[in-house]
């Protein structure tokens, strides 16, 4: 590709990316412990005022963590819509959000720690996500997008009843409430340790669906298309369900469940970049991570007890997507 193309096709995701930085920036800098951006720099040196690292060690955490699971989201949706050309795909289209969380509560309801009860929902998001693709592919039927639908609706409401069964095995005065607060969705338990260690899987699977690109496009259109122009469509289709997977499992280990980031914020980057997947995917991560960094810091805006994250995605989400989809369809 042409430089000048290649700088143009990354100038929105960048503005996008510098956009969420700054803000990320503003949240550090107002509250009780604000810092100016000259004393943020230096302490992420190691160099800064006490009250610079400290605002840095308590609300750094919680920041990445939002913006990782934000961005984790989106990309994720951005690419089931793509693949699928649904743009009602989301995160949750082979049930990772519900087995994510069956996983979670198991592993509450059993007194682990906070660690182990990321590792849970870990992999409890990536075998739902297998058992889906796994039971597609046993299908062979001739529409595989259709199949695989299909095939994570099933294993997503195999998923909800384990989870309902541990809510109603759970202890109602002790393990029930942390149970329900995981459910509902929060980056306020989130360690330094936690988010950096969920980079890892989000950084993988963005780093899988960046490289596809183009590739993403041309099985939208079919895998007889794909074929026609020498892509594997079956691995190439399997690759980018397991990047998307991974990334939704990794986010949903960070924060619970999270819903309607994953759906708002590819509709938003689509408006402002286009349908392309090189453009269109970190775009809507550099979104997704701002909307979380949002809903994160309007939590805290209700007076002393945070408000869920879940929630407030689902309530400001909702009409939100329904505004964008009323604007869109004018345009049309």
């Amino acid at each position: 590709m042409d430089p000048l193309k290649r700088f143009r096709a990354l100038a929105a995701p960048l503005a996008l990316a510098l956009l969420a930085l700054a803000a990320a920036a503003a949240v550090l800098a107002t509250g009780p412990l604000g810092v100016s951006p000259e004393q943020l720099i230096t302490a992420l040196f190691g160099h800064g005022p006490p009250e610079a690292e400290l605002a840095l060690s308590l609300r750094g955490p919680r920041l990445l963590a939002a913006m990782t699971c934000g961005a984790a989201l989106a990309g994720a949706g951005a690419g089931f819509q793509i693949l699928f050309r649904n743009p009602l795909a989301s995160p949750d289209l082979l049930g990772v959000t519900s087995g994510a969380g069956f996983g979670a509560a198991l592993a509450l309801l059993l007194g682990a720690g906070a660690l182990l009860t990321q590792g849970a929902a870990f992999a409890g998001g990536l075998a739902t996500g297998a058992v889906a693709i796994a039971c597609a592919a046993l299908t062979r039927s001739g529409d595989g997008r259709l199949a695989l639908i299909l095939c994570g609706i099933v294993a997503g409401a195999l998923a909800s009843a384990g989870l309902g069964l541990v809510i109603i095995v759970a202890e109602p005065y002790s393990q029930l409430p942390s149970i329900t607060y995981w459910l509902l969705g929060s980056f306020t338990r989130a360690t330094a340790g936690e988010a950096l260690l969920a980079l890892a899987p989000v950084g993988l699977g963005s780093a899988v669906l960046l490289w596809l690109g183009f590739r993403l496009d041309v099985l939208s259109l079919g895998d007889e298309q794909a074929r026609s122009l020498g892509l594997p469509a079956a691995p190439l289709r399997l690759l980018a369900l397991a990047a998307a997977a991974l990334m939704t499992s990794s986010a949903v280990a960070i924060a619970g469940i999270v819903g309607w980031i994953g759906l708002l914020a590819p509709h938003a980057a689509r408006r402002l970049v286009g349908d392309r997947a090189e453009r269109l995917i970190p775009s809507a991560m550099a979104m997704g991570a701002l909307f979380a960094l949002l809903l994160d810091r309007l939590s805290t805006a209700f007076g002393p007890a945070e408000l869920p994250v879940g929630l407030l995605s689902a309530a400001v989400g909702a009409p939100a997507f329904l505004a964008l989809f009323i604007a869109t369809s004018r345009r049309v």
